[in-house]
């Protein structure tokens, strides 16, 4: 089936206090977004879309896998939408990746995958269940405390059928700067889809801030991602 990742990058990380968007600073030596497109390369993906901002060239040089760029949105979502539509018109399926995600396990998307094309599910997301007691509080007031079994911490990429989450942006679009929705999956569940999970990693930690960019280098020069 005809695939194409989209690999959000329109952000400027000013949490991690660089000078440029850090999707495009050096991690080992190189660009962060890099190791995100390799791991598409990997998994044999036809197009790969990265949605950039502006002035990305001041920063970054694409990737020759890179096919095609499409503009950063003011919101996550209108971000995404703007990847959608740079998609050919006969993808089938496709991958919705945060580039601060730099070391996905393959393994697991692809597991992901075959349940896509066997048509189980419209949409699928990576997750880590909550290991930590959780709260829900009004400030400092707790009003509850929610059963972590029921938890879990999704992931990126997230996969679905191409026409299908296409559609449901289709029909926020008018309403994309508003929108409540945090990540694709919440949006493919209210507009109807089918949506399920598939075990996501430790390992694909989301680089936000400088203790988490510390990580990564660790990782990286200890020779810990060897495993996935």
């Amino acid at each position: 089936m005809k695939s194409a990742a989209i690999i959000l990058a329109g952000g400027q990380g000013t949490r991690l206090g660089f000078s440029h968007p850090k999707q495009f600073a050096l991690l080992g030596g190189r660009p962060l977004i890099d190791y995100s497109v390799e791991k598409f390369v990997a998994l044999r993906v036809n197009i790969i879309v990265a949605v950039l901002v502006d002035d990305y060239q001041k920063y970054y040089q694409l990737h020759p896998a890179i096919s095609t760029v499409a503009p950063a949105g003011k919101t996550r979502q209108e971000s995404v939408y703007n990847g959608l539509k740079a998609c050919p018109n006969d993808t089938e399926i496709v991958f919705i990746h945060d580039s601060a995600r730099p070391f996905f396990p393959l393994k697991n998307v692809e597991e992901g995958l075959k349940l896509i094309e066997k048509n189980e599910f419209d949409g699928l997301a990576p997750v880590i269940p909550s290991t930590d007691t959780l709260v829900e509080a009004w400030g400092r007031q707790v009003i509850s405390f929610p059963d972590r079994q029921k938890i879990f911490r999704t992931q990126t990429p997230q996969i679905f059928i191409f026409q299908k989450i296409f559609q449901a942006y289709e029909n926020l679009k008018e309403n994309l700067k508003d929108c409540p929705f945090t990540d694709d999956l919440s949006l493919a569940q209210a507009a109807g889809l089918r949506c399920g999970l598939i075990e996501g990693s430790q390992m694909n930690f989301k680089i936000t801030t400088e203790v988490d960019w510390h990580l990564a280098e660790e990782l990286l020069s200890s020779g810990g991602l060897e495993f996935i």
